[in-house]
């Protein structure tokens, strides 16, 4: 479901367990919920939360992505999901979700932001295709292996 920017404690505990489970040695570690919020709420962009729930009857949050709404596509700015439901491909579900939605809204990128060839914390985005990157010609896609 898409809501408006607005950070909520839900929102803030799941980002909380998902950086600690995946990302504990960088700076988000040392957020608290006023940086979370700060994050969420203040953008010169459309900016949109979008929250993705289980199917139980309390309907848990379970992931969410943080994206900008640009006029040639969106940008997936910050996504999270329950570190306990790894073996789900929440990460890859909220991708193919941000494809599908940028789609019915006729644009025709989805930007996964900033990559570095040598992370492998980075290197789920090597299976979206295509892959394009910007270098110092522009645009270039990135061939397969």
């Amino acid at each position: 479901m898409e809501t408006q920017p607005l950070a909520t404690g839900e929102q803030y505990a799941l980002f909380s367990r998902y950086v600690m489970a995946r990302h504990r040695d960088g700076d988000m570690a040392d957020m608290d919920f006023d940086d979370y919020r700060a994050m969420v709420e203040e953008s010169p962009v459309e900016t949109a939360i979008i929250e993705f729930r289980d199917d139980s009857s309390e309907g848990r949050l379970v992931g969410a992505c943080l994206v900008d709404w640009l006029s040639s596509g969106v940008s997936a700015v910050y996504s999270f999901f329950d570190p306990q439901h790894d073996r789900r491909s929440l990460g890859t579900y909220m991708i193919l979700w941000l494809a599908d939605a940028a789609a019915r809204r006729g644009l025709p990128y989805v930007y996964l932001g900033y990559w570095i060839a040598d992370s492998t914390k980075m290197a789920y985005k090597r299976a979206f295709r295509p892959l394009e990157f910007f270098g110092p010609d522009g645009w270039t896609e990135l061939p397969s292996r």
